[in-house]
């Protein structure tokens, strides 16, 4: 009762920087207050510090002036009856060529994995790149991307689902980079499959969430999924079901 407690005052007295939430109910919850960072786990709870630090770029044009990018850093370590190392790095760039990246890497005798999710967008003329993946590797290994390109009127693009690769075309979109559409694609995933998806956005006040359910048809099998990504002020979560594999992640 105690321990509930203590983690209930944390929570709600503190900021999170990652919580890791997989199929077996292993609970991975990192918490800072200033330079301290406490780890809550399944197996041990830990205490140590973190060192941050926050770095902004910007270019001059006359008298304007242009943010190029923003990136932060947190690095840390926590002891108890064992010990975790944690390394946090986010990094978004504007401009013509706009993109998010973000990397976790956990280390312990108990678990050690890393994990990264990449949204980047290229412009070249009336042709456009898009590509996103979310990714982890460890203990519990996953992974999901979109390709999406659009050259000479043309939609065309690539899925990936673990170590199923699908591509295909976009006979339906929305926006000028494809964010939201249906694809159809056919390519190999333990047999020659076919792929199914309908990204779309949904949008509530302050929070924002692309949702990509997806089904994979193969001649004995029909499976579904879903990946689902969401964004707010001071909110941002991952979702990735393979139909056998959960894969979880907030940030608060």
């Amino acid at each position: 009762m105690k321990y509930i407690s203590l983690v209930l005052i944390l929570i709600s007295t503190s900021i999170s920087i990652a919580v890791q939430f997989n199929f077996s109910n292993d609970i991975q919850h990192f918490i800072d207050i200033g330079n301290l960072l406490i780890n809550l786990n399944s197996y041990d709870s830990q205490i140590g510090f973190v060192y941050k630090n926050d770095r902004t770029t910007y270019s001059k044009l006359g008298f304007l002036k242009f943010k190029n990018s923003d990136a932060s850093l947190a690095v840390g370590g926590t002891f108890g009856k064992s010990w975790t190392a944690m390394m946090k790095v986010q990094t978004n760039l504007y401009g013509i060529t706009p993109g998010q990246y973000n990397f976790d890497f956990v280390i312990s005798p108990e678990k050690t994995y890393a994990s990264w999710k990449i949204n980047q967008k290229f412009f070249f003329a009336n042709n456009v790149l898009s590509f996103s993946t979310y990714e982890r590797i460890g203990d519990l290994s996953a992974g999901f991307s979109r390709v999406y390109m659009r050259f000479q009127n043309r939609e065309i693009g690539v899925y990936r689902l673990n170590e199923g690769l699908f591509a295909g075309f976009f006979p339906y979109t929305v926006g000028q980079t494809g964010e939201e559409g249906f694809f159809m694609g056919a390519g190999w995933m333990n047999g020659f499959s076919g792929f199914f998806s309908f990204r779309s956005r949904w949008a509530l006040q302050n929070t924002s969430a692309f949702i990509d359910p997806f089904v994979i048809i193969k001649t004995n099998s029909v499976s579904f999924g879903i990946r689902m990504e969401v964004t707010g002020s001071d909110f941002r979560g991952d979702l990735l079901f393979t139909g056998r594999q959960v894969l979880f992640s907030v940030s608060f």
